[in-house]
């Protein structure tokens, strides 16, 4: 397809989802974290372009609590009309694998709309670590059994069983530290009191030299960081995994009003302005069908799922 065809068809279909949309309703984004946050920073450059591109008024709403619980029951309990969407991340599917509280089945719970981006996990340790590099890294904890740490949003994070996984893959023994949040566990680590921890947020703490990262999961090297290799270059297998944004919309919803959805998320990704934004942000555009992001939800759940197995982890 020419230039000229793309921008033609991409207009035309911009139109036929103008024409579709009641200007008067407002659509509401359920973001199930606080403020600030890189869940909620790339919801809202997202609903920027998607709420030009439905030509109605697109909202963030901040719902954090319960770890994800509160705002995604909140979607699942709103009227499936097409007005209210969920848009979260990768606790979507590790939730229901952690939280005996947590009834939901995350792949039907919800009508996925689509996944919107995928971002890299990096793998990141303290400055002073005599380690440049992850075998580096492996290499010197096995010779420290018991006596390096990671840290993590506490007890079934995403931090939490990347941290397990990662034992398992290069047969170290790391001691667990949780605590409240992400960026919480971070700066423990910039400040040497732990040393190791996974997080999509450490680039501008390693530019500064606080923290060094080794590694970036999945299958491309992050372009704000084009000498830092992915999991698989730097020789460990079996952590290509990425987080990822994606949007839920209640059951019931009608079928037509998910394909609309779709559609003005697909044209919405493909925003210049966006892309500049999502490659700040280390994160990369990811359009595709409803069907994509149950795929997604599968993988990560599959994989979870046999992490807390093999860990014999226990949540109450």
């Amino acid at each position: 397809m020419t230039l000229l065809a793309r921008r033609a068809f991409l207009g035309g279909v911009g139109c036929f989802l103008l024409s579709s949309t009641r200007a008067a309703d407002v659509l509401r984004v359920v973001v199930p974290y606080a403020a600030g946050g890189i869940t909620d920073i790339g919801a809202r450059v997202i609903c920027e372009q998607l709420g030009n591109v439905l030509g109605q008024p697109v909202i963030v709403e901040n719902r954090p609590g319960g770890g994800t619980r509160i705002g995604t029951s909140a979607v699942f309990a709103a009227k499936p009309d097409g007005n209210t969407v969920l848009l979260t991340n990768i606790a979507y599917s590790i939730l229901p694998l952690v939280d005996p509280s947590v009834k939901y089945d995350a792949l039907t719970a919800a009508a996925p709309v689509g996944i919107a981006s995928v971002y890299p996990i990096a793998i990141v340790v303290n400055a002073s670590l005599p380690v440049k590099t992850l075998r580096e890294f492996v290499e010197y904890a096995r010779k420290n059994p018991g006596k390096l740490s990671y840290g993590s949003a506490g007890p079934g994070s995403g931090a939490h069983l990347g941290g397990e996984l990662f034992k398992s893959l290069t047969r170290t023994h790391l001691v667990h530290i949780p605590y409240r949040s992400t960026s919480a566990a971070l700066l423990e680590v910039a400040a040497g009191r732990v040393d190791l921890t996974f997080d999509a947020t450490a680039f501008e703490l390693a530019r500064t030299g606080k923290v060094k990262i080794l590694a970036v999961s999945g299958t491309q090297r992050d372009p704000r960081m084009p000498d830092i290799p992915t999991v698989a270059e730097a020789g460990l297998k079996g952590m290509e995994t990425n987080s990822w944004l994606g949007l839920f919309a209640p059951l019931g919803t009608p079928q037509p009003v998910i394909d609309r959805l779709n559609q003005a998320l697909s044209v919405a990704l493909q925003n210049d302005g966006l892309k500049a934004r999502f490659r700040e942000l280390g994160m990369v555009p990811t359009s595709g069908p409803p069907t994509a992001l149950t795929d997604q939800v599968r993988h990560d759940t599959d994989l979870y799922r046999r992490v807390i197995n093999e860990a014999r982890l226990k949540f109450e």
